[in-house]
């Protein structure tokens, strides 16, 4: 075996076909010239035809056993595709060329393993801190400069109160000032849930999702269902955070690009994992073609989803077609103490 390994590819074709061929040629007119006085025409066609297919027998088998690493990579490269783990020991009858390929191979799936590892405890540490930064930057909004707009429309309120009866003008100015300031807490208001809603953090996923999706679905006009188990269990505030996220993209989405007019929304348990879908009855689109041009377009959303869902090891899956609607579909695994709570809600003691 070791001395094969110095043997090429072409090496050991060349020299297996120059052996069948000088073995076949040789044979052949030692035979030939030994019966061709006794045999028969059919007999020696009958004979060179046997010989024929004899050396190609041979031939097969020799470049069978040559060409086996090629062989052997090409089933490598088919389980690399299917996400499996390369394994060295298993390349048979090999050759210096193909031991250096399938090195070079093993060490760059080594190398995208590592990096894909990097990439997603980055993600995850970015999301992370996206989450800390927004749910700072909501408090803030909410404690200070929410605080600041009601007391001053309070103050204008007072203000009014204390101007003379005939001063109308400027309790008219006032009434608009007042009118300004309600509206843009009304804004900010908006802007806080949507940074980190607090109903998420006090009442949990399904109270948060579906005010959200009511408080953005029914203002544009469309129909909005939301389903879920009774009782849901709690879950992790991972899970928690990164389904609301999607469904505020799924949401986004409907809003920006679906023209629909219903909108269902749905979690369900099964064993092990948990699923969100949502559907819509709008105009569709081509999700190969969204992919491939997401990047280029800057259309990060989607995949965006797909991230959140991959760094909880999750699976998300598009179904949508021109005309036909949109349905986004991400599962998520759970842990089996949740499993079990939700088996049983209410347990003894």
């Amino acid at each position: 075996m070791k001395r094969l390994l110095h043997v090429s590819l072409f090496m050991r074709i060349a020299v297996g076909n120059a052996l069948v061929i000088s073995v076949g040629a040789v044979f052949g007119t030692l035979l030939t010239r030994h019966f061709s006085g006794t045999l028969e025409g059919w007999f020696i066609v009958l004979f060179a035809s046997s010989g024929i297919l004899l050396s190609l027998l041979i031939n097969f088998l020799i470049l069978d056993a040559a060409l086996h690493p090629l062989r052997e990579l090409r089933r490598w490269a088919d389980k690399i595709a299917h996400g499996d783990s390369l394994q060295l020991e298993r390349l048979k009858n090999p050759d210096a060329d193909t031991v250096s390929l399938a090195g070079a191979l093993h060490t760059l799936v080594n190398q995208l393993d590592e990096r894909n590892h990097e990439l997603k405890a980055l993600s995850e540490r970015a999301i992370f801190a996206q989450e800390q930064e927004r749910k700072s930057i909501a408090r803030s909004l909410h404690d200070d400069t929410g605080q600041a707009l009601t007391m001053l429309i309070i103050s204008l309120d007072q203000l009014e109160t204390r101007l003379p009866a005939n001063q109308q003008a400027l309790k008219e100015d006032i009434r608009q000032a007042r009118s300004l300031a309600a509206n843009a807490l009304t804004e900010l208001r908006g802007i806080v849930f949507g940074l980190r809603p607090a109903i998420l953090d006090d009442l949990g996923l399904v109270p948060a999702m579906r005010w959200y999706a009511r408080s953005q679905l029914d203002e544009a006009g469309l129909q909005v269902d939301v389903q879920s188990p009774d009782p849901m269990p709690d879950l992790p505030a991972e899970i928690s955070i990164s389904l609301f996220r999607i469904t505020q993209e799924a949401i986004n989405n409907v809003l920006r690009h679906a023209d629909a007019s219903k909108v269902e929304i749905e979690i369900s348990l099964q064993a092990g994992s948990i699923t969100l879908q949502v559907r819509d009855d709008g105009k569709g689109f081509d999700p190969q073609h969204a992919s491939q041009s997401a990047l280029p377009d800057q259309r990060l959303g989607l995949l965006g989803v797909r991230e959140r869902a991959e760094l909880l090891d999750g699976q998300l899956d598009l179904l949508s077609s021109p005309g036909q609607g949109t349905c986004l579909t991400v599962r998520l695994p759970l842990s089996s103490t949740i499993q079990n709570n939700e088996k049983d809600p209410h347990p003894a003691g």
